[in-house]
């Protein structure tokens, strides 16, 4: 395992460098359309962009999925108690503690570091894993954060939004283009519209790729930790089986979440799957726990302490 951690680290900051190569065409393209001023002015933006999200990135996340954050363990006894266990079992400081009043089950972390990683869980999540399967997607999130999985993810989508936007950008020069002599140029406006379309589509890509590398990873760590890979095996289970359409619009963390999303019309929330088959999942875990199943107990909700009932969550989150 700790063999195919190394390799993915190696793998995924390979394509990593594929954000260097479209950023290389992106702004060749830019000379061609608009000159060295508008190379300049859309690479500051993009750079500025850049910098705030890397350095807020994992608060951005958390203000996308709504979280309300744990201030002290009185508030969540059972998960905080969960959490700190685990990350003492795997050496990490205590992350920051959020639940998300979304009903779709899923959970997230996020961070540039383990000393300030955030761990989030949804409040759909609590209402269909049981004690064993909770902790088994926790040592899941916190395994993300061991393997600074969290700090790649962000970076990556990041470096994908800023391409997107400055595509998007560069779209709209198509309309505002001005008097610029280049802009008459055939050869530019089929780069320029070459770039619009497979600029995004190809950082996509890559983004996906470097999150489907690491969930296998984090499943086999987070089963290390719990020394019980049939709970998260049977949580993944929980969590397809009882899935539903967000709430809200996470589709840019949407390869940071434990399963693929769904949007409001039931269909997957992205084109391309931020995760492998949850089935492939499921059988590696199992064989894991030897053929050995979880035995699925009462939701979490239903007998964990305030806030953990579902009316009290609910209350607790959107106070």
């Amino acid at each position: 395992m700790y063999q195919q951690i190394t390799a993915n680290k190696r793998k995924s900051w390979l394509l990593m460098s594929g954000f260097l190569l479209i950023y290389a065409v992106i702004a060749y393209v830019l000379y061609l359309w608009v000159g060295p001023a508008g190379t300049f002015i859309v690479a500051a933006i993009a750079i500025a962009m850049v910098l705030a999200s890397l350095f807020g990135g994992d608060d951005m996340a958390v203000l996308v999925a709504g979280g309300k954050k744990i201030e002290k363990k009185e508030e969540a006894p059972e998960l905080w108690r969960m959490v700190e266990n685990l990350a003492i079992t795997a050496g990490l400081p205590m992350p920051r503690l959020y639940i998300s009043p979304d009903p779709s089950p899923n959970a997230f972390a996020a961070g540039r570091s383990p000393k300030q990683a955030l761990v989030c869980v949804n409040q759909g999540l609590l209402e269909v894993v049981d004690d064993q399967e909770l902790q088994g997607v926790l040592a899941h999130e916190m395994s993300h954060v061991r393997n600074y999985d969290v700090r790649l993810m962000t970076y990556a989508a990041v470096l994908a939004g800023s391409i997107a936007m400055i595509a998007q950008l560069i779209s709209y020069s198509l309309w505002f283009g001005g008097d610029n002599e280049n802009n008459n140029n055939p050869i530019a406006l089929v780069a320029v519209l070459l770039t619009v379309i497979l600029a995004p589509l190809a950082a996509m890509i890559i983004q996906m790729s470097i999150s489907r590398k690491r969930e296998y990873v984090a499943d086999a760590s987070g089963a290390e930790l719990t020394r019980y890979p049939q709970g998260l095996a049977s949580a993944l289970t929980q969590i397809s089986g009882n899935m539903v359409p967000t709430t809200r619009p996470e589709d840019s963390i949407a390869h940071m979440m434990i399963a693929p999303q769904l949007k409001s019309g039931g269909k997957p929330s992205t084109l391309f799957s931020t995760h492998p088959p949850t089935e492939d999942r499921i059988a590696r875990l199992t064989e894991m726990a030897g053929g050995v199943t979880h035995r699925h107990d009462r939701p979490v909700g239903e007998y964990f302490t305030t806030p953990f009932n579902t009316a009290a969550a609910a209350g607790a989150v959107v106070a």
